[in-house]
């Protein structure tokens, strides 16, 4: 006796569950996972005066300086104090209220030189609220 032979369909595999799957694998670490409080990565002088400031401070802008001649403003990389410079004097120009306060946090083995020509930025943007980061004793 002779059977007939079936036809064999070629195996799908549905790819919609496993994209599902995956994307709340994603969300859940994201979610889950502790963002830093703080990106940038310094080790600030300490000082037996330093009181801690509230975390929430008004149009503050953040200079940070490191001690391999890094520098961020905002947590973002400048290439150079010259381009810096440039850049701040020209958002100056464009937002006034957008400086009106600058916190500069350098590293406690940063060069005395960038922290004076820190403070010399600050005085020739015409910027009078200046505050230098330091951690408590």
């Amino acid at each position: 006796m002779r059977f007939k032979r079936q036809k064999l369909e070629a195996a799908e595999l549905n790819m919609t569950p496993l994209i599902d799957v995956v994307f709340l694998l994603l969300i859940f670490f994201m979610v889950s996972s502790r963002l830093p409080e703080q990106a940038i990565n310094l080790q600030l002088p300490i000082a037996n005066t330093a009181e801690i400031q509230p975390q929430s401070l008004p149009k503050v802008s953040v200079l940070s300086l490191y001690a391999n001649g890094d520098i961020l403003f905002n947590e973002q990389v400048q290439t150079s104090l010259d381009q810096l410079e440039a850049d701040l004097a020209k958002q100056q120009l464009e937002q006034p209220e957008a400086l009106e306060a600058l916190l500069i946090r350098a590293e406690s083995t940063t060069h005395h030189q960038q922290l004076v020509w820190a403070l010399d930025l600050a005085r020739r943007l015409g910027i009078e609220k200046v505050r230098i980061a330091t951690q408590p004793l």
